[in-house]
């Protein structure tokens, strides 16, 4: 047997061309609850008010579809190498407002991968450290400051040492955005770093003489 033959048999027999019924049920139901996992934190850890529908189901199908081509590819060569002509010529161009998103769209790709391949212990342990990562991170988020737009308007031009002196007595950090002076009002935007006591803070700026509007924007992302 030559050297190219040897090559060719030893590519071929990494390619199993008959699935069984019950490896593809496995990796669909594996993908499947994976998914229902990571859509179980996503609702746990999100940022949002309300949760994207349609973020949400996609998350869920990709899982699935994942799933799908790997077994695909793995059963298949020529298969699979049509299926990758095919996918480099897709593009995707939805927008993605939070960062944290498209790393819950690579873990279901990577769920997906995983279990397809028959990883299954790996598709388990992988979604049960990465959901853990995912609630510490969590934790120590909302122990840090959260970033505000502190925006106040007075009538009185010289407010600004009153305000950082107001600032300063709640420990908060603070940083001077923008000041604006039309003649007849003034208007200074601070960036804030609040914990707690939101409320406080606009009643004890707000009590300043000449101040006649308090704002306190969050400017999350």
């Amino acid at each position: 047997m030559s050297v190219i033959d040897s090559l060719k048999n030893s590519v071929l027999e990494g390619f199993d061309t008959t699935l069984a019924p019950s490896d593809i049920i496995c990796s669909l139901l594996v993908s499947m609850l994976a998914g229902l996992f990571i859509l179980f934190i996503y609702s746990r850890t999100m940022r949002q008010v309300t949760l994207n529908r349609s973020f949400c189901i996609s998350l869920l199908l990709i899982c699935s579809i994942s799933a799908m081509m790997v077994l695909t590819i793995t059963s298949n060569l020529a298969l699979s190498l049509g299926m990758v002509g095919a996918l480099s010529i897709v593009r995707f161009r939805t927008a993605i407002k939070d960062a944290s998103d498209t790393a819950f769209l690579f873990w279901a790709v990577a769920v997906g991968i995983t279990s397809g391949a028959g990883f299954f212990l790996l598709t388990l342990l992988g979604c049960l450290f990465v959901g853990v990562v995912c609630v510490v991170a969590m934790l120590l988020y909302d122990k840090v400051d959260k970033p505000y737009l502190l925006v106040i308007r007075s009538e009185n031009g010289e407010i600004g040492g009153k305000v950082v002196e107001a600032l300063q007595k709640a420990g908060l950090h603070y940083r001077m955005s923008s000041m604006v002076d039309t003649g007849s009002y003034t208007e200074l935007i601070y960036e804030v770093g609040v914990k707690g006591g939101i409320t406080s803070l606009v009643s004890d700026v707000k009590d300043i003489d000449g101040v006649t509007h308090v704002s306190l924007v969050d400017c999350r992302k």
